[in-house]
């Protein structure tokens, strides 16, 4: 059986990643893999992560990480901070990944699913209208997109009626996300938690734990 399978947020755990491809024993040539975004930063192998990515051909939407990748070095090297120098050591060769991440596109609409790196944009019926930032970043919705954070407004996907499932990732603090026509997947795998997958034919949830903390969680 020809399978379509999303993985949630990586951020650089290779291990948990490759633990998850034998969970759902992964079969070249038959299954179609796609990631949330996010497969870089915090985590401790965001090189062989992307290494990974381009053997088996995974197809990938961008994520705010790779968002943030592709600006910092878009300055000169001589421009850099120390932040964004600590950033790009952990990449190991943040060139090369930002050539492989500068391609991936902002979402990916399937035929049984619409898969995007944080959310849709409430009040827009297309997504070409959509702003990359919300598509990035949103996690709440205040009405107007200037705060999409703010745990006080209601969640992105309690405003938003799409015709068919959106998978997403992003928003590792709410954890899996299982409403009519929205699944999140982003459970947190660099924070200590898991690494989540979902199988649409199977309709089947996949999870691998995570070995350590990699990075604190921020809300």
């Amino acid at each position: 059986m020809k399978r379509t399978i999303f993985i949630g947020d990586v951020h650089g755990c290779y291990d948990e990643m490759m633990k998850m491809l034998d969970a759902i024993h992964f079969t070249p040539g038959e299954d179609t893999v796609y990631f949330t975004g996010d497969l870089i930063g915090k985590g401790p192998q965001s090189f062989q992560v992307i290494q990974e990515i381009v053997k088996n051909q995974f197809l990938c939407v961008k994520g705010n990480w790779e968002a943030h990748l592709l600006k910092l070095i878009s300055a000169p090297e001589s421009e850099w901070t120390e932040k964004t120098k600590r950033m790009a050591a952990t990449l190991e060769d943040p060139f090369w990944i930002a050539n492989v991440v500068k391609d991936w596109p902002l979402w990916r609409d399937t035929p049984n699913a619409l898969l995007v790196h944080a959310g849709l944009e409430p009040g827009k019926s297309k997504l070409e209208e959509m702003r990359p930032s919300v598509l990035l970043s949103v996690r709440t919705w205040d009405g107007v997109g200037e705060d999409m954070k703010s745990q006080t407004n209601p969640a992105w996907f309690e405003c938003v009626t799409w015709p068919k499932l959106v998978i997403f990732g992003h928003w590792a603090a709410k954890g899996l996300v299982d409403v009519p026509g929205f699944r999140g997947l982003d459970s947190g795998c660099v924070y200590g938690k898991a690494l989540s997958a979902y199988c649409l034919e199977e309709k089947k949830l996949y999870q691998v734990s995570s070995a350590k903390i990699y990075s604190p969680i921020k809300k």
